[in-house]
């Protein structure tokens, strides 16, 4: 059976360490996540948003209620969140008609959310209920605050703000929303009862700390 996988985190847990381990066959990985000798592909839009420039004809037959998306500011867009749901359902359609056994989607916090286009809402509206595709999510977490704070510092977009007043902000809220994070993944796709798994995200590995509606077959 198909399998798409969301990934979701904080920002430093280690999302795209992690899609570009299991991308790039990584054995240990793969091992780990029940994944060897599956085809894996990713969205590629969630992954480097540039590539979105590379879909082309791209056909979205999906009607949308955009009425609560609020205005472009700093961290948000409402052009590129459209597109970055096109493209991730486009996606979907693609790996549906594919060999690949595996999809995976790097999530963010604005995929939940009824202002930034609830980007995931829309998927599980289409794809939550059918028989034949199985839906996972992955929760990454370091709960390790000091490590957490020192792999925010590495970040090539936390090093480009200038504001140290702004820096020690993020330093500070980033860790306290772990737990937020979470709780709006799970409310989401609960409503499916779809397998969340949460795991420690350690510097070369990954432990299990949680899994949420295990009462379906699962095989992660």
């Amino acid at each position: 059976m198909k399998k798409i996988i969301w990934v979701f985190g904080e920002s430093a847990t280690g999302k795209m360490t992690l899609i570009n381990k299991l991308d790039n066959q990584d054995e240990e990985t793969l091992d780990f996540f029940n994944m060897s000798n599956k085809k894996i592909c990713t969205s590629r839009v969630t992954i480097k948003e540039k590539e979105s420039d590379t879909y082309t004809d791209v056909v979205d037959n999906n009607i949308y209620d955009d009425s609560l998306m609020d205005e472009d500011n700093l961290y948000f867009n409402r052009e590129s969140a459209k597109r970055r749901r096109s493209y991730i359902l486009y996606d979907v359609e693609r790996f549906i008609n594919s060999d690949n056994d595996i999809l995976l989607i790097k999530g963010q916090i604005n995929d939940l959310r009824n202002n930034r286009g609830n980007t995931a809402k829309y998927f599980l509206k289409k794809y939550g209920n059918m028989k034949d595709i199985q839906i996972e999510v992955i929760i990454l977490q370091v709960t390790d605050i000091e490590e957490l704070r020192r792999r925010i510092n590495t970040k090539k977009w936390f090093m480009r703000i200038i504001d140290p007043v702004e820096k020690e902000k993020l330093l500070r809220t980033i860790p306290l929303k772990q737990d937020s994070h979470k709780e709006e993944v799970v409310e989401l796709f609960s409503e499916y009862n779809i397998p969340i798994y949460t795991f420690e995200s350690l510097d070369n590995s990954y432990q299990l700390t949680d899994l949420i509606n295990n009462n379906t077959k699962k095989d992660l």
